[in-house]
């Protein structure tokens, strides 16, 4: 009967551990756009998928170098690489992320940056607007007024918090239709993601309760059990 109790406890062990919550480990990829390298700057298409980690969506965009503009003020938010998201075709263009990997349950925080601007030798292309969707679901849209007189570049950080749904996510971002939107200047760059909890632990099933039960119950037998062999083994010697 003793062999069976290191099975027991093996198995309680496990048990505990599965009902341990997982760590979430979200896996966005390229939200600084910064693969591949473009040496100036080019459109991308709808159903465009060059761009690493994300398809093109909505309509034309434009894939930026700050090289290409930075003598007029537009330049990246972060790194040397961005999207303009009206592609100067006009509104509604955008991306979608690949899938990546969430824990349903756990909450995460996404942040992004959207850029207006003021264009040297043209002045101001107007306020932006971003709309953001979460697993094909509507989760906002985010302003960004330009505040800047003169030539440069108005980068804004954005931040929205959600559960994940599922082992897998993915997020898109389009240029606003809406009209007090510019369909000249829509900025994009610096998509970032952290998890802020963990999922809550799973309720057990009683059958698992069980388990546990038995296996710590074994735990303690085989504790007596050794206890009682040792003060055996260190009894004093019967006189003769």
């Amino acid at each position: 009967m003793r062999a069976a109790r290191p099975l027991f406890a093996a198995v309680a062990l496990a048990t505990l551990a599965g009902l341990a919550p997982a760590v979430a480990q979200a896996s966005l990829v390229n939200g600084g756009f910064e693969t591949p390298d473009v040496a100036s700057w080019g459109l991308k298409h709808v159903g465009d998928t060059s761009i690493t980690g994300w398809t093109v969506v909505g309509n034309t965009l434009s894939f930026q170098d700050s090289a290409a503009f930075a003598h007029l003020g537009v330049v990246a938010s972060e790194g040397h690489q961005f999207l303009e998201l009206s592609g100067v075709v006009g509104r509604g263009g955008g991306v979608r992320s690949d899938p990546f990997a969430t824990v349903a349950g756990a909450s995460y925080r996404l942040a992004f940056d959207i850029g207006a601007f003021f264009v040297g030798g043209q002045g101001s292309y107007g306020n932006v607007t971003v709309d953001l969707w979460i697993d094909g679901q509507a989760a906002g849209s985010f302003t960004n007024l330009l505040g800047l007189s003169s030539a440069g570049s108005d980068w804004e950080t954005q931040t929205v918090d959600f559960v994940a749904a599922g082992a897998f996510s993915t997020v898109e971002f389009r240029s606003s239709l809406l009209t007090s939107s510019s369909d000249l200047g829509v900025g994009l760059d610096n998509i970032r993601l952290n998890e802020l909890t963990s999922p809550p632990p799973a309720v057990p099933e009683p059958g698992s309760l069980a388990l546990v039960a038995a296996g710590l119950g074994a735990l303690a037998l085989r504790r007596i059990a050794t206890l009682r062999d040792n003060r055996g083994h260190h009894a004093a010697p019967s006189s003769a």
